[in-house]
């Protein structure tokens, strides 16, 4: 059972609490996610009251969480303060213009300008950049997996690309890939290394050492670009998708 509480720091600012009630749960946990949203797990039968004195228990602590996490800000910001998008292991430069002769939002490869154009309707729904950034992820980032897949010499049965919170990909039993859109808002290396992590995960379900040493022969510098994308990923979790999920 989940309900929403609301919680008032020292500077005024109110955060959404997420209160998590969980049978066999026997202790209260806290922490704030990715939306900037504070999440407290409890017991079953635990009470509100309970939840806000907990939360007050533990104020410094939440309050240095919530000073260290990077704004929640959404995709249109984010191309602002970084236009770029990467594809086919190169970075493109964006630019979003206006499409006066369609109402269908589309991007186009310029190949002249090392760019991409993001052509949004004039009377577009503010979702429409979103959404085209979604679109254009699932489709370089399919295309990405399979060249990295044909030069392992391996095969995979799906590509999928979603709106994870948290992960930046997975590989399940059936060979399935799913990877997060954001993505493409990395630079190529690190792109590439998720994409190298799932497909190792096709010979080796598991974390062991074996799949260390696959992911190694894939990615000779993972380790440099794990501590790379352990850096970003608090803030590029934090641009905020808008549409039906992929």
């Amino acid at each position: 059972m989940v309900s929403l509480l609301e919680f008032t720091c020292s500077a005024g600012r109110k955060f959404p609490v997420e209160v998590r009630r969980r049978k066999g749960t026997r202790h209260l946990r806290l922490r704030l996610n990715v939306h900037n949203c504070i999440v407290v797990s409890m017991p079953w039968h635990g009470s509100d009251r309970s939840c806000l004195k907990f939360i007050d228990q533990n104020r410094q602590w939440l309050e240095r969480q919530i000073n260290a996490a990077p704004e929640v800000i959404s995709v249109r910001e984010w191309l602002q303060q970084s236009p770029w998008l990467t594809a086919a292991g190169r970075s493109f430069a964006v630019t979003i213009k206006e499409a006066f002769h369609t109402r269908r939002a589309y991007y186009r490869i310029e190949a002249e300008e090392a760019g991409i154009g993001l052509h949004l309707p004039v009377q577009s729904e503010g979702d429409a950049l979103s959404a085209l950034v979604r679109k254009f992820a699932r489709e370089s980032l399919a295309g990405r997996v399979a060249e990295q897949a044909e030069r392992f010499g391996l095969n995979l049965s799906k590509v999928s690309v979603r709106d994870q919170s948290s992960r930046w990909g997975s590989c399940s039993s059936r060979k399935t890939i799913s990877l997060n859109w954001r993505l493409v808002l990395i630079p190529p290396r690190l792109q590439d290394y998720v994409i190298c992590h799932e497909l190792a995960h096709l010979t080796e379900m598991n974390h062991s050492r074996r799949f260390w040493n696959l992911l190694e022969s894939y990615d000779p510098d993972r380790r440099e670009h794990e501590l790379e994308l352990d850096a970003r990923t608090p803030q590029i979790m934090r641009v905020r998708a808008v549409g039906v999920d992929g």
